[in-house]
């Protein structure tokens, strides 16, 4: 079930992610994943996403992804950012899936040095060329 974070989810949250605390943008799927997201008038910024390993590949990312813009939308969100490897093509493919595309690019935004990118959905329809 998708449902926000509550104090019960801190312990398995803060196993992968210590500085956790909880909030009102982070959504857990039965502790198979969780989202974290960030919430600035009417932007948001996802900042940590997580899927159990043994959970990968089921589809609770997109899932999850879904679900969280459909919340944050309902509170005001017209448009969502996040930075991912530029390796990790999973992820990107999905991103891509959801309607997100690349806008900018952070090099060597990774501790190990690896570069980053830029990605943005927006739920406002871009206006046609005349």
């Amino acid at each position: 079930m998708l449902r926000p974070a509550t104090e019960q989810d801190c312990e398995w949250i803060a196993a992968i992610m210590p500085q956790w605390k909880p909030n009102p943008t982070t959504w857990v799927l039965d502790r198979k994943a969780f989202a974290v997201w960030q919430i600035v008038l009417d932007e948001c910024e996802l900042l940590y996403i997580a899927v159990d390993q043994a959970e990968r590949g089921k589809g609770f990312a997109k899932m999850l992804m879904e679900y969280c813009h459909r919340e944050l939308a309902a509170l005001g969100a017209k448009s969502f950012f996040l930075e991912v490897r530029k390796s990790n093509a999973v992820a990107i493919a999905l991103y891509k899936k959801l309607g997100y595309a690349q806008i900018a690019e952070r090099k060597k935004y990774y501790m190990d040095g690896e570069d980053a990118m830029i990605m943005k959905f927006s739920t406002i329809p871009l206006a046609s060329a005349q």
